[in-house]
């Protein structure tokens, strides 16, 4: 029987912490292990983690990113199988399991996606929430993720220097080597929308060019 690990870096997401490891826990496969990276935060995410006591395991590190987070977890992790969720994200009841289910019966298959809703989470201090698009769409994230553990090696670690798009580049890598995926027809993740997400972040966008380019010099250096 596969053995699931589940892995959540957090970095200052007290507000949504709990709610994000309650919808891994009331999941109908349960998961066998739930790491909590706490990336350094200054608010109570790692007092949220650590009162779960021994349902979940809190690693406590300098920030190093979120890319930094999830290499700590994904290292730490026992399980054959892995799973992301962003601290800010929420989990359908049976994403586990209809996961793990396509996966046993696929062997051909290297990682599994499902598909997502957006909502949005007003903070009152950020009373302007970004736009964002409301139909339900295909979840290539890391929170849509479910994967074996062998990819990771394949792959090598996320990227450390980028602020966003160290999951775009992962995914670029999983192509590049020809791993193959599918995604499931079922809405089984549900990812928050707020001013905090990274990917608003205007200044972290230019991150985008620097992982374009790296993938164009990957591939020329591999047709050279």
């Amino acid at each position: 029987m596969a053995f699931i690990s589940v892995i959540v870096p957090v970095f200052n997401r007290e507000v949504y912490l709990r709610e994000a490891l309650d919808s891994i826990l009331k999941q109908t496969r349960p998961a066998d292990e739930i790491i909590v990276v706490d990336d350094g935060s200054t608010d109570g995410s790692g007092e949220v983690a650590r009162s779960y006591r021994e349902r979940v395991r809190c690693i406590p590190q300098a920030n190093q990113g979120i890319g930094g987070a999830r290499n700590t977890g994904i290292a730490a992790a026992q399980g054959d199988l892995i799973a992301l969720l962003d601290s800010d994200d929420l989990w359908g009841k049976t994403k586990l399991e209809r996961q793990c289910d396509t996966l046993s019966q696929h062997p051909e298959l290297d990682f599994i996606f499902c598909r997502m809703i957006s909502f949005s989470a007003p903070e009152a201090d950020q009373p302007e929430q970004p736009s964002f698009n409301k139909e339900e769409m295909a979840a290539c994230l890391a929170s849509g993720l479910l994967a074996r553990r062998e990819v990771f090696t394949k792959t090598g670690p996320y990227e450390t220097d980028l602020r966003v798009g160290e999951f775009v580049s992962w995914i670029g890598r999983t192509q590049e080597l020809g791993l193959r995926y599918d995604i499931l027809p079922e809405v089984l993740l549900y990812r928050r929308v707020h001013g905090g997400n990274s990917v608003h972040d205007k200044a972290a966008k230019i991150d985008y060019v620097r992982l374009l380019k790296r993938q164009l010099d990957r591939r020329r250096a591999a047709s050279a």
